[in-house]
């Protein structure tokens, strides 16, 4: 098991039903799409980071690193949205605050989609899923995708240690040889594996019948009513503290 399945399934909510971390994560993910970027996003993000780290107690250094990725390619990708090119290369004030707004937003955003997932199991995800009408032949496809990503990166993260035991990483063109081999070799174990994933769930059963096994969590419409006060809460803060700005 990946270090985020591990935290989905030995958190404090871990035994709390999906739905309950659905609906407070995914209002807190269209908090960050709807509301204002400069007040809503950094509320959102704040809530998301203590819910998450406070309550939830995953720990802090595993939702950084989950957050340091997509914290990356934001960044990377809001930087062209910045800069201007008429009359030269130049930061465009507009594009600055377009870039500003959409890393907030996209910030926040993934922080609530980090937190659902190291809160929640897929199983339990798959199950909700299926109850809510999402055909069986889509649950398929994406109980074998996350099941073949997860031998995948086991698969990519061996190679690499054998090679730095194998001193293959001590230089440049090296590494970049090592690096070139690596990807071709888990992308041809990538196609033998889900050939064969896909030829064992099948003998099991016809796709989209295959079932999880979830222990039955009712809700609890306390924590539902704190979650739907807590996303009002935020929506309306943030709200007004626009319209403070604005009329300053």
């Amino acid at each position: 098991m990946n270090p985020l399945e591990v935290s989905a399934a030995q958190n404090r909510w871990s035994h709390r039903p999906a739905v309950e971390k659905v609906f407070l994560y995914g209002g807190l993910l269209l908090c960050a799409m709807l509301l204002p970027p400069r007040t809503g996003a950094p509320l959102v993000f704040v809530v998301t980071t203590a819910v998450t780290l406070a309550a939830a107690r995953v720990r802090l250094r595993l939702f950084l690193m989950a957050l340091a990725g997509p914290a990356l390619f934001i960044a990377l990708g809001s930087l062209p949205i910045a800069i201007g090119l008429r009359g030269g290369l130049h930061l465009d004030s507009a594009g600055v605050s377009v870039a500003v707004d959409t890393a907030l937003r996209s910030m926040a955003a993934s922080a609530a989609t980090i937190g659902l997932a190291v809160t929640t199991t897929m199983t339990d995800l798959l199950q909700l899923a299926r109850r809510a009408g999402l055909p069986g032949p889509l649950c398929h496809v994406i109980d074998l995708t996350y099941r073949m990503v997860g031998i995948l990166l086991h698969s990519a993260r061996t190679a690499r240690e054998a090679a730095g035991m194998r001193l293959g990483l001590q230089d440049a063109r090296g590494a970049i040889t090592v690096v070139g081999t690596q990807t071709a070799l888990v992308f041809v174990r990538a196609l033998e594996r889900a050939r064969s994933m896909s030829e064992a769930m099948s003998l099991r059963a016809e796709p989209g019948m295959t079932a999880v096994l979830t222990a039955h969590r009712p809700v609890h419409p306390t924590r539902i009513a704190v979650s739907a006060v807590t996303l009002i809460g935020i929506c309306v803060l943030a709200l007004w503290i626009r319209r403070v700005i604005d009329a300053g």
